[in-house]
């Protein structure tokens, strides 16, 4: 049964590999008249068309859709893996493999908001404002984690520094670190 299920897995990584490479295609622009390119496209776009009607997906400039299929694929993986493995399926199997992926979800999405909020957060200290691409996506990534906070204190952009970005990369880093932690361990704990 272990090369039965290392078979699926495998199969499930290479699905899931070709669904990355479709999305870094989707940033590339490559040329559409190649093979390769419209084989991968052939074979990842009806998994990938079911998220992407999903408009909630969808936050200003980000696109969970991805994301979200990539977790539900995995999820699929590690659940047809561990039932195969085992031989039989449980509802707690799949309730822990769910609150994991949840959580390694929300790991990713935080850390993509740290990254941006702290490039953001360097750009505002070297004063660094232009046109560029990157710098724009980096304003616009970050700013569904600065927003709330600049709210919350009460500020205007018209501020020659931005305080709302320094409270918002210390609340991100204290939830990635130490409170989700923390729950997970908790929820972990309740589940077994």
């Amino acid at each position: 049964m272990i090369y039965l299920a290392n078979i699926v897995r495998l199969i499930f990584s290479l699905y899931i590999i070709l669904i990355f490479i479709r999305v870094l295609f989707a940033w590339m622009r490559p040329n559409m008249f190649n093979p390769i390119v419209r084989f991968i496209y052939s074979v990842t776009d009806p998994y990938l068309k079911i998220f992407a009607n999903l408009k909630f997906l969808r936050i200003g400039y980000f696109d969970f859709s991805p994301i979200v299929a990539f977790y539900l694929l995995y999820l699929l993986q590690e659940l047809t893996y561990r039932v195969i493995l085992t031989g039989y399926f449980s509802l707690t199997l799949l309730i822990s493999l769910i609150v994991v992926l949840l959580f390694r979800f929300v790991y990713f999405i935080i850390f993509i908001f740290i990254v941006t909020v702290g490039l953001r957060l360097i750009f505002d200290i070297i004063k660094i404002r232009s046109s560029n691409m990157f710098i724009t996506a980096v304003y616009s990534m970050s700013e569904p984690a600065v927003r709330p906070f600049r709210r919350l204190l009460k500020m205007d952009r018209g501020y020659s520094f931005d305080v709302s970005v320094i409270v918002s990369l210390a609340v991100l880093i204290l939830l990635r670190y130490l409170l989700l932690p923390k729950l997970l361990g908790l929820i972990t704990m309740l589940l077994t």
